[in-house]
Protein backbone atom coordinates (compact mmCIF):
# COMPACT_ATOMS: atom_id res chain seq x y z
CA UNK A 1 0.00 0.00 0.00
CA UNK A 2 1.28 3.46 -0.88
CA UNK A 3 1.01 6.04 1.89
CA UNK A 4 1.86 9.70 2.19
CA UNK A 5 3.72 10.49 5.39
CA UNK A 6 2.16 13.48 7.11
CA UNK A 7 4.69 13.42 9.97
CA UNK A 8 8.27 12.27 10.25
CA UNK A 9 8.66 8.60 11.09
CA UNK A 10 12.43 8.61 11.48
CA UNK A 11 14.65 7.01 10.47
CA UNK A 12 12.49 5.32 7.82
CA UNK A 13 10.50 8.22 6.36
CA UNK A 14 10.10 11.98 6.48
CA UNK A 15 6.94 14.04 6.12
CA UNK A 16 6.01 14.62 2.50
CA UNK A 17 7.38 11.29 1.27
CA UNK A 18 5.27 8.65 -0.44
CA UNK A 19 6.37 5.11 0.33
CA UNK A 20 5.15 1.57 -0.16
CA UNK A 21 4.42 -0.09 3.19
CA UNK A 22 2.75 -3.25 4.37
CA UNK A 23 -1.06 -2.83 4.44
CA UNK A 24 -1.33 -4.07 8.03
CA UNK A 25 1.34 -1.61 9.23
CA UNK A 26 -0.51 1.23 7.51
CA UNK A 27 -3.98 0.30 8.76
CA UNK A 28 -2.98 -0.65 12.32
CA UNK A 29 -0.32 1.97 13.09
CA UNK A 30 0.55 4.69 10.59
CA UNK A 31 -2.97 5.83 9.68
CA UNK A 32 -4.57 5.57 13.18
CA UNK A 33 -1.61 7.46 14.70
CA UNK A 34 -1.95 10.26 12.14
CA UNK A 35 1.57 9.60 10.85
CA UNK A 36 0.48 8.82 7.30
CA UNK A 37 -2.55 8.60 5.03
CA UNK A 38 -3.31 6.50 1.99
CA UNK A 39 -1.78 8.15 -1.06
CA UNK A 40 -4.22 9.47 -3.64
CA UNK A 41 -4.44 12.34 -6.11
CA UNK A 42 -5.42 14.95 -3.51
CA UNK A 43 -2.77 13.87 -1.00
CA UNK A 44 -0.07 14.04 -3.66
CA UNK A 45 -0.96 17.70 -4.19
CA UNK A 46 -0.19 18.32 -0.47
CA UNK A 47 3.39 17.04 -0.69
CA UNK A 48 5.14 20.39 -1.11
CA UNK A 49 3.22 21.94 1.79
CA UNK A 50 3.97 18.98 4.07
CA UNK A 51 7.66 19.07 3.20
CA UNK A 52 7.90 22.78 3.97
CA UNK A 53 6.15 22.34 7.33
CA UNK A 54 8.33 19.36 8.20
CA UNK A 55 11.51 21.28 7.33
CA UNK A 56 10.46 24.07 9.70
CA UNK A 57 9.80 21.56 12.51
CA UNK A 58 13.12 19.80 11.95
CA UNK A 59 14.90 23.15 11.91
CA UNK A 60 13.35 24.09 15.26
CA UNK A 61 14.26 20.69 16.74
CA UNK A 62 17.81 20.98 15.46
CA UNK A 63 18.24 24.39 17.12
CA UNK A 64 16.90 22.99 20.39
CA UNK A 65 19.27 20.02 20.32
CA UNK A 66 22.19 22.29 19.42
CA UNK A 67 21.54 24.20 22.64
CA UNK A 68 21.37 20.91 24.55
CA UNK A 69 24.67 19.79 22.94
CA UNK A 70 26.32 23.01 24.12
CA UNK A 71 25.03 22.44 27.66
CA UNK A 72 26.19 18.82 27.63
CA UNK A 73 29.68 19.78 26.48
CA UNK A 74 29.99 22.10 29.51
CA UNK A 75 29.14 19.32 31.97
CA UNK A 76 31.63 17.20 33.90
CA UNK A 77 29.72 14.19 35.15
CA UNK A 78 30.81 11.96 38.01
CA UNK A 79 29.76 8.33 37.93
CA UNK A 80 30.42 6.30 41.07
CA UNK A 81 30.93 2.55 40.72
CA UNK A 82 32.11 -0.45 42.70
CA UNK A 83 35.74 -1.30 41.97
CA UNK A 84 38.52 -3.72 42.78
CA UNK A 85 41.92 -2.83 44.28
CA UNK A 86 43.40 -2.09 40.84
CA UNK A 87 40.59 0.29 39.85
CA UNK A 88 38.75 -2.26 37.71
CA UNK A 89 34.99 -1.76 37.77
CA UNK A 90 32.48 -4.29 39.04
CA UNK A 91 30.85 -4.41 35.58
CA UNK A 92 31.07 -1.38 33.27
CA UNK A 93 29.57 2.07 32.81
CA UNK A 94 26.50 1.84 30.54
CA UNK A 95 24.93 4.29 28.11
CA UNK A 96 21.79 4.28 30.29
CA UNK A 97 23.82 5.45 33.30
CA UNK A 98 25.32 8.30 31.29
CA UNK A 99 21.94 9.32 29.85
CA UNK A 100 20.41 9.37 33.35
CA UNK A 101 23.32 11.43 34.69
CA UNK A 102 22.84 14.01 31.92
CA UNK A 103 19.10 14.24 32.64
CA UNK A 104 19.83 14.82 36.34
CA UNK A 105 22.01 17.80 35.47
CA UNK A 106 19.83 19.42 32.79
CA UNK A 107 16.23 20.56 33.20
CA UNK A 108 13.50 19.31 30.85
CA UNK A 109 15.86 17.15 28.79
CA UNK A 110 15.24 13.51 27.92
CA UNK A 111 18.21 11.65 26.45
CA UNK A 112 17.80 8.48 24.43
CA UNK A 113 20.46 6.03 25.64
CA UNK A 114 21.15 5.22 21.97
CA UNK A 115 22.45 8.78 21.61
CA UNK A 116 25.41 7.85 23.81
CA UNK A 117 28.16 6.45 21.59
CA UNK A 118 30.48 4.43 23.86
CA UNK A 119 33.20 3.15 21.51
CA UNK A 120 34.81 0.77 24.03
CA UNK A 121 33.47 -0.57 27.35
CA UNK A 122 34.38 1.66 30.30
CA UNK A 123 35.78 -0.75 32.88
CA UNK A 124 38.33 1.35 34.79
CA UNK A 125 38.16 4.45 36.97
CA UNK A 126 39.41 7.63 35.30
CA UNK A 127 38.43 10.43 32.93
CA UNK A 128 36.60 9.80 29.67
CA UNK A 129 35.21 11.83 26.77
CA UNK A 130 32.15 10.11 25.30
CA UNK A 131 30.60 11.20 21.97
CA UNK A 132 26.88 12.00 21.92
CA UNK A 133 24.67 12.20 18.80
CA UNK A 134 21.47 14.03 19.69
CA UNK A 135 19.92 14.77 16.30
CA UNK A 136 20.78 14.62 12.62
CA UNK A 137 23.81 16.87 12.27
CA UNK A 138 23.97 17.61 16.01
CA UNK A 139 26.77 15.95 17.96
CA UNK A 140 28.58 16.70 21.18
CA UNK A 141 30.88 15.22 23.77
CA UNK A 142 30.34 14.55 27.45
CA UNK A 143 33.17 14.55 29.98
CA UNK A 144 32.93 11.78 32.57
CA UNK A 145 34.90 11.05 35.72
CA UNK A 146 34.43 7.46 36.86
CA UNK A 147 35.14 7.13 40.60
CA UNK A 148 35.21 4.29 43.12
CA UNK A 149 32.48 4.20 45.75
CA UNK A 150 35.11 3.21 48.31
CA UNK A 151 33.87 -0.36 48.72
CA UNK A 152 36.83 -2.18 47.20
CA UNK A 153 35.99 -5.68 45.98
CA UNK A 154 38.43 -8.53 45.48
CA UNK A 155 39.48 -9.39 41.94
CA UNK A 156 37.85 -12.80 42.42
CA UNK A 157 34.47 -11.17 43.08
CA UNK A 158 34.81 -9.06 39.96
CA UNK A 159 35.72 -12.08 37.82
CA UNK A 160 32.74 -14.00 39.18
CA UNK A 161 30.40 -11.12 38.35
CA UNK A 162 31.66 -10.95 34.77
CA UNK A 163 31.50 -14.69 34.11
CA UNK A 164 29.71 -16.83 36.69
CA UNK A 165 31.07 -20.41 36.96
CA UNK A 166 29.05 -23.28 35.55
CA UNK A 167 28.22 -24.50 39.09
CA UNK A 168 25.98 -21.47 39.51
CA UNK A 169 23.66 -22.87 36.89
CA UNK A 170 23.48 -26.27 38.63
CA UNK A 171 23.58 -25.65 42.41
CA UNK A 172 25.11 -28.36 44.64
CA UNK A 173 22.79 -30.95 46.17
CA UNK A 174 20.36 -30.44 43.29
CA UNK A 175 19.67 -33.31 40.86
CA UNK A 176 21.03 -32.95 37.37
CA UNK A 177 18.13 -32.83 34.92
CA UNK A 178 20.27 -34.77 32.43
CA UNK A 179 20.70 -37.71 34.88
CA UNK A 180 17.90 -40.24 34.31
CA UNK A 181 18.46 -41.75 37.78
CA UNK A 182 17.72 -38.39 39.38
CA UNK A 183 14.37 -37.88 37.70
CA UNK A 184 11.09 -37.79 39.60
CA UNK A 185 8.88 -40.96 39.64
CA UNK A 186 6.43 -41.16 36.75
CA UNK A 187 3.06 -39.92 37.97
CA UNK A 188 1.36 -42.23 35.46
CA UNK A 189 2.58 -45.28 37.46
CA UNK A 190 1.42 -44.77 41.08
CA UNK A 191 3.05 -46.83 43.81
CA UNK A 192 1.07 -49.87 45.00
CA UNK A 193 0.18 -49.72 48.65
CA UNK A 194 2.05 -52.48 50.55
CA UNK A 195 -0.99 -53.56 52.64
CA UNK A 196 -3.22 -53.81 49.56
CA UNK A 197 -0.62 -56.02 47.82
CA UNK A 198 -0.43 -58.29 50.88
CA UNK A 199 -4.23 -58.76 50.98
CA UNK A 200 -4.27 -59.72 47.31
CA UNK A 201 -1.59 -62.39 47.85
CA UNK A 202 -3.50 -63.90 50.85
CA UNK A 203 -6.81 -63.92 48.93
Amino acid sequence: MKVLFIKDNLPTAMAGEIKEVKPGFARNFLIPQGIAERANRSSIERIDKLKREAEIRRGDMKKRWQRVATDISSLELEIVAQTGPTGKLFGSVTSSQIASAIEENLDDVVIDRRSIRISEPIKLIGNYNVPVKLFEGVEGEIKILVKSDGNVLTEEMIEISEGAPAEANNPPNQPDASDPDASEPDASEPEVDGQEEKEKSEG
